[in-house]
């Protein structure tokens, strides 16, 4: 019950983390203190497909920062990437997160069986 309490706070955390991020306006802290350096290749894959076409849909944060992956996370979480969307609180960011969860593992399933 113990791991499964620990786990569950791993997740509850990363998941405020990237809320807190994005409702900041401080870009300083890196991606880095909640992604591991595979996930962060992935995040900057991703980055090209979750943009929109208009200059209010694109990621304004500076790259590599937690805003930034913030950002993509709480797209794949289904945030429309207004600014008039609000709806970049914790079930998007944990939706987000479960989302590039399963992303970063096919990602990596593919790497491992089919290099290149």
């Amino acid at each position: 019950m113990e791991k499964l309490a620990v786990i569950a706070l791993i997740a509850a955390c990363q998941t405020m983390q990237l809320v807190l991020a994005r409702a900041s306006p401080d870009d300083s802290q890196p991606a880095s203190h909640v992604f591991d350096e595979r996930e962060m290749q992935v995040l900057s894959v991703l980055q090209a497909r979750l943009q929109g076409r208009t200059a209010k849909q694109k990621n304004l944060h500076r790259p590599q920062s937690l805003a930034w992956a913030g950002w993509t996370i709480a797209r794949l979480g289904g945030w429309t990437g207004h600014h008039s969307d609000k709806s970049t609180g914790p079930i998007t960011m944990r939706d987000g997160l479960e989302r590039f969860r399963a992303i970063v593992q096919g990602y990596f399933l593919t790497e491992d069986l089919c290099p290149s």
